[in-house]
């Protein structure tokens, strides 16, 4: 009782000293750390103009870099094709195998008399699949080239009302005694509008690269050391150069972004609908173009899923990523018209096995040991994944992946079947190859990434330890006051390993990249063509090498150096591998299967069907507009079929069997290519050793297409047209 009234009559004291030394005098400023109200918010206004500076800085910089990229690649395709003194045959015969098929979608929609005639004709295509009729929206991934082809619609109309021309014609002398050309460069020219927009948006991509490496933590400086190690493998991550119109040059930038927005999500304390939007609107927009994207997104879900069995996502964050990714599947499925690979795939499998798992969590959190929550966790995940898509594809009788699932197998065993054959033989399918590997190592890009990404797991694994302690200690704590054997309550009497789950926990986003570059490295092995994700994503991981969060304990400016000395490093062999690419001149031209379109156009009926190699189909559709019976697009077990009945041509089977067969698809010419009889890329990747393993029966005898291009043509078929490299048979 006496403290307080001693500590009553200080307060006292002290309140009437206060008085009495401010009685009859003017108020002043009030001051704090020697500076006035006035000065504080005359610094606060210079702090807000240098983040503004700062920020501007920044997109003027990722601006700068998308249009050096967008540059490097526009010139690199110039130097290999010579595209600008093309004619504009030639520059369709250029876009090969599925690269023809769709960009003949976007010739169907600018060649239409109207744009409604030529989206109908997509809906409604008969040319592709002769004779039936199918949806390609709903079977390919299409949308690319609707939007490039009303975009050149409108733009036409435009500019035919200004009375512009929009481009610059010019006559080309040809060699090889060819007739000269007329060869349009601009806008305007219907090939200059479809790639330049795909140069641009891969341009942009390596802005969107920069900007995740410094938004990680890398800062101006990780970013451009991001960018660097870009260019200087520049091989190894993208070859939009080459292949402009395949699906992954419209996809992959988008996948960047959905990234760049999943990691600002990760790191937000509140979430809003603006973020919805972002991350649904990114991931749509990476699913539209490409039908493989579900497998990246399905590692995706497994490396965030992973970060929330540890309880480095809370569980609100991950039921918020969940609905986004929920609806933009929703989206696609309906825009693709149900699209059976889609609904059959381990990615809707898994997004809906998450789903469960997470309503299940109050169950879950009853089990007493964390190792047994995160296994329980795991196995019922991997376990619902399987069974869901086993039932959907069962009750939907859907067999289009099956081929996906016969790939994987004939990687690790021996068994092939024909199909298998086809993938395993192109070298964008097989494992990844030495020379890559080696590649990103004496540019520094993969010991430089594995470094990052083992500081980062040494950084949450010290993380979670402090974690354990702390918990650890808690329950001594709680043990001596006499709480043992009661469960840990908060202020608001909700479970403290509940509360725990909804707290934020440092390193999640760098957690999420490392544990997602691990999978996008496990795809790179196993299929060289994905490796188009892991190198990038480790240009990214390299530029944190910058980052104050990893790396805080190396003084800044030693920091700095070291860096330097590893971006002068990579400049060896990073600048022979630009100089290569910068030395790849060369012209595109070819004379055999320019005369071959030439002889269809003119010496068949419009209906006439044809069958052979996908690669020349894509070629027949695009560049002689018939119908075919087989294509590139491989997806389908529809398709798969009628590939393996057209194939019988580079088979051993009798030619009235071959003729019986093409005559019940309808055909009306069959096209043998002569690289195609004896080609062969590896053991087993010969047409004649496939087909030996497909048709044991016949292994003794002839093949069909040597026995045609040696002069002697079995009936019931005839030759209406032969040249150096392609023979036309008519199925009488």
């Amino acid at each position: 009782m006496a403290v307080a009234l001693n500590v009553r009559r200080r307060r006292e004291e002290r309140k009437g000293h206060g008085e009495e030394t401010t009685k009859g005098k003017q108020p002043q400023p009030a001051r704090r750390g020697g500076k006035t109200r006035k000065d504080l918010t005359k610094t606060s206004a210079d702090a807000a103009v240098g983040n503004r500076l700062y920020y501007a800085a920044v997109i003027v910089l990722a601006l700068a870099v998308s249009y050096a990229h967008h540059r490097h690649v526009s010139q690199l395709f110039e130097n290999d094709r010579f595209f600008s003194h093309l004619s504009s045959l030639e520059r369709q015969m250029s876009f090969r195998t599925e690269m023809g098929l769709y960009y003949s979608y976007y010739k169907t929609i600018i060649d239409a008399p109207t744009l409604t005639a030529g989206v109908d004709a997509t809906l409604h295509d008969n040319v592709t699949e002769y004779p039936s009729t199918i949806n390609v929206l709903k079977r390919f991934n299409l949308y690319p080239e609707i939007a490039l082809g009303v975009g050149f619609r409108a733009y036409r109309a435009y500019l035919n009302a200004m009375n512009w021309q929009g481009k610059k014609c010019f006559q080309i002398s040809r060699s090889q005694n060819q007739p000269p050309v007329e060869s349009c460069e601009g806008m305007g020219d219907e090939a200059y509008f479809y790639v330049v927009p795909i140069f641009a948006l891969n341009g942009l991509y390596v802005g969107v690269l920069f900007l995740t490496c410094w938004y990680l933590g890398g800062g101006i400086l990780g970013g451009l050391l991001t960018v660097l190690s870009f260019f200087y493998n520049h091989g190894e991550c993208t070859r939009v150069m080459w292949t402009p119109p395949l699906r992954e040059s419209f996809s992959v930038p988008f996948l960047s972004l959905q990234i760049l927005t999943l990691t600002y999500i990760l790191r937000a304390r509140t979430l809003t609908v603006r973020h919805m939007i972002l991350l649904t609107g990114a991931t749509v927009t990476f699913m539209l173009p490409w039908q493989f994207a579900q497998f990246v997104l399905l590692t995706q879900i497994l490396s965030l899923f992973a970060c929330y069995v540890l309880r480095f996502i809370p569980a609100s964050k991950m039921r918020f990523i969940l609905t986004s990714l929920t609806l933009s599947l929703a989206i696609n499925i309906f825009m693709q018209f149900a699209n059976a690979m889609l609904l059959s795939s381990f990615y809707f499998a898994c997004l809906l096995s998450a789903w469960i798992i997470l309503l299940s969590q109050p169950m879950l959190q009853k089990l007493r040991y964390f190792v047994v929550i995160v296994l329980v966790q795991v196995v019922t995940l991997v376990l619902l994944t399987v069974a869901i898509k086993m039932a959907v594809a069962f009750v939907g009788n859907i067999e289009d992946d099956a081929h996906i699932g016969n790939l994987l197998k004939a990687k690790f065993f021996t068994e092939r079947d024909f199909h298998t054959s086809l993938y395993l033989c192109a070298k964008e399918f097989d494992f990844i190859e030495p020379s890559s590997v080696m590649l990103i190592t004496k540019t520094l890009l993969l010991p430089c990434g594995l470094l990052v990404v083992l500081v980062v797991i040494i950084k949450v694994l010290m993380s979670v330890w402090d974690e354990i302690w702390q918990r650890s200690s808690s329950s001594s704590s709680s043990s001596s006051s006499g709480g043992d054997g009661e469960e840990t309550k908060d202020a608001n009497g909700q479970d403290a390993d509940s509360e725990g789950r909804d707290a934020a926990k440092p390193y999640a986003e760098l957690l999420y990249h490392v544990l997602q570059n691990l999978a996008f490295m496990a795809m790179a092995i196993m299929i060289m063509r994905l490796k188009l994700f892991y190198t990038p994503h480790l240009c990214v991981l390299v530029g944190l090498l910058m980052s104050d969060k990893l790396f805080g304990l190396i003084q800044r400016h030693i920091r700095l150096v070291l860096v330097v000395v590893v971006a002068c490093c990579m400049t060896f062999q990073g600048y022979a591998n630009l100089q290569k690419e910068w030395g790849t001149i060369g012209e595109f031209n070819d004379p055999a299967q320019e005369e071959l379109v030439q002889w269809i156009q003119a010496k068949t009926s419009s209906n006439a069907v044809f069958a052979g190699s996908m690669p020349c189909m894509a070629g027949v559709k695009l560049n002689a507009y018939r119908p075919i019976v087989n294509h590139p697009h491989y997806e389908d077990v529809d398709i798969r079929r009628r590939t393996l009945k057209v194939y019988q041509i580079y088979s051993r089977k009798p030619a009235k069997e071959i003729h019986r067969t093409l005559s019940g698809m309808k055909v009306n010419y069959v096209i043998l290519e002569n690289g195609w009889c004896v080609r062969s890329s590896g053991p087993g990747c010969s047409m004649g050793e496939m087909w030996d393993a497909e048709d044991p029966v016949n292994i003794d005898q002839p093949m069909f297409c040597t026995e045609a291009f040696n002069g002697y043509v079995p009936e019931p078929f005839d030759v209406v047209f032969r040249n150096n490299v392609y023979q036309v048979l008519k199925v009488s």
